[in-house]
């Protein structure tokens, strides 16, 4: 008897995962409230119901007698999954472990409690907490939503410069974004150098596969948003191997027992991996796609087999297949769209693009993950190429606005 998968988004990240569950003869069931996203005209059916509304979802997976649920690289959907999943007994995770990764503040606590480094995090409830916290601190801070993804109202306080920044507009934008309305503050750390970006899979509550990338950003915005992750990563081994060690904690902690999460760390001056987020879903902007072309591991196929229950075997051997990344196109600043252009020296290495925008839509300057325009991903000749050339995307890749 066919499966009955239900894919929370239809968005043009999550076509790839709509298309592997079909190629996997899965009946495939869409839904969110945008029936014109892309990803809905490849599968069997969709319905207009929010991937948030956790009771709608509920009856809908209810009615339709699915097998599986998926929140493919949708942090606001994630929630959702386990909330079914649990409810109907399908494959997947506790509503309260996925709450607890989902949440800033209770995620620092689990750090906390298991002694893994952690930045010093704060519950805020008013400017004046802030006000207070850096005057008594002397430190630079990360003001955040507790709830929320996609580096939307986040923004950096830097302790000789408070002063000069209007604290209570970010406070009101982070507060805007957050839909439980909390907010922390967390100790900026100086990482030493990429932030890295990784996905991981766990099976039986283990964690048997993972795979980890260099993050970029434009500093000449805020230098917070991600732009482009690049394959394979720049350290070591060795430090990959206390990543697993602090994340297999995590998951013990929690029992989380099966799928594929999304993980940001960084290294500190003691040369000691922080995690920084763990997302309860696959990463977004095509992230899988590349992993699997670096890898040769099919993690979408693995994780659509794991949401309707079935076993997953694969080999891997730590082979490279090659230097791949994606780049977020993005606009510096705010204004009409004309055109996306490309230098001859980048052409090459594009092996796929979707721009969203159209030429006379506005464009909005990439504050959040929500602004950007479009996405390519690229396969380099080595990593000294990728490299060079990530670090000058801006002569590459440029957004033309009228």
């Amino acid at each position: 008897m066919q499966k009955r998968i239900l894919i929370l988004g239809g968005a043009d990240i999550q076509i790839s995962a709509i298309k592997k569950a079909k190629e996997l003869g899965y009946y495939v069931i869409t839904c969110d409230y945008l029936p014109d996203n892309p990803g809905h005209k490849f599968s069997d059916e969709y319905h207009n119901v929010s991937t948030t509304d956790k009771e709608k979802v509920l009856e809908l997976a209810s009615k339709l007698k699915i097998d599986g649920i998926s929140a493919y690289a949708s942090d606001p959907a994630a929630l959702t999954a386990a909330y079914v999943s649990e409810k109907l007994n399908l494959p997947g995770n506790s509503f309260q472990s996925i709450s607890i990764l989902s949440d800033k503040y209770h995620f620092r606590k689990i750090q906390q409690e298991l002694n893994l480094p952690h930045p010093h995090y704060y519950l805020i409830n008013s400017v004046d907490d802030i006000y207070q916290i850096l005057e008594s601190t002397k430190l630079n801070y990360i003001l955040k939503p507790a709830d929320t993804s996609g580096s939307k109202g986040v923004c950096k306080i830097l302790y000789n410069d408070y002063l000069n920044c209007n604290i209570q507009a970010k406070y009101n934008e982070a507060l805007e974004y957050s839909r439980t309305k909390r907010i922390i503050l967390e100790q900026f750390i100086e990482r030493k150098g990429f932030l890295m970006s990784g996905d991981f899979i766990i099976e039986q509550g283990k964690i048997i596969f993972m795979c980890f990338g260099d993050v970029h950003f434009n500093n000449n915005i805020n230098g917070l948003v991600p732009r482009s992750i690049s394959l394979p990563a720049s350290c070591n081994e060795e430090f990959f191997e206390q990543v697993k060690a602090d994340l297999q904690n995590i998951i013990d902690r929690l029992d989380i027992q099966t799928g594929v999460f999304n993980v940001d760390v960084i290294k500190n001056s003691d040369n000691k991996p922080v995690l920084i987020d763990i997302g309860a879903r696959n990463g977004g902007n095509l992230f899988n796609d590349i992993i699997s072309m670096h890898t040769g591991i099919d993690l979408i196929g693995l994780s659509m087999k794991q949401c309707v229950g079935e076993k997953i075997h694969f080999a891997y051997n730590n082979q490279i297949l090659g230097y791949f990344a994606h780049n977020v196109i993005h606009s510096s600043e705010s204004g009409i769209f004309k055109q996306v252009t490309y230098s001859s020296e980048i052409k090459p290495l594009i092996i796929y693009e979707k721009i969203n925008a159209k030429p006379g839509d506005k464009v909005y300057k990439f504050i959040n993950s929500s602004f950007r325009i479009g996405l390519i991903l690229l396969k380099f000749n080595t990593f000294e190429q990728m490299h060079h050339i990530l670090s000058n995307i801006h002569q590459h890749v440029k957004v033309e606005l009228k």
